[in-house]
């Protein structure tokens, strides 16, 4: 009976230990949640939690570190675009002050969207960085996709 308790508490340990957060280094392309982008040597992505119909990553290069969460049922972000979106990429929203630091939102003009976050206002390198991403949204499958986070019930 104690093996049998004690297989049981270790196979419980294993089911309720949370999943650790994958890393991804460039060059390739990252294909997660909502964003895609092509990350240049020395880029890395550290993925942070993930959901039904998005999810959050750490963006480091550099440009510095962003806090990006993107979705692929969004509706229109609030603000006022500053970028107009073309046939290469999507909308950007202005920067906004956000809890903790600042914000800069893009969309598709459909269901994709991505929100960057930073401590301080947004440098010119952030901005660039920004402007290599593009979007997928559900129901897509976005191609040549180096690495790229799923959905799971796991």
């Amino acid at each position: 009976m104690r093996i049998v308790i004690a297989a049981a508490i270790g196979v419980a340990s294993l089911v309720l230990t949370p999943a650790n957060a994958s890393e991804i280094e460039g060059p390739g392309r990252f294909c997660g949640y909502s964003p895609i982008i092509d990350l240049m040597p020395g880029e890395k992505i550290r993925t942070l939690e993930g959901g039904i119909h998005g999810g959050g990553f750490r963006w480091e290069g550099a440009f510095g570190t962003l806090e990006v969460y993107g979705t692929g049922w969004a509706s229109r972000p609030k603000g006022r675009i500053v970028k107009r979106r073309s046939a290469d990429s999507p909308a950007r929203f202005a920067q906004k002050r956000a809890e903790g630091g600042y914000q800069i939102a893009i969309w598709n003009g459909s269901h994709g969207a991505a929100y960057f976050t930073s401590p301080t206002p947004f440098t010119q390198s952030q901005l660039k960085a920004i402007d290599r991403v593009v979007l997928f949204e559900e129901g897509q499958s976005p191609s040549n996709c180096k690495s790229r986070t799923i959905f799971s019930w796991e």
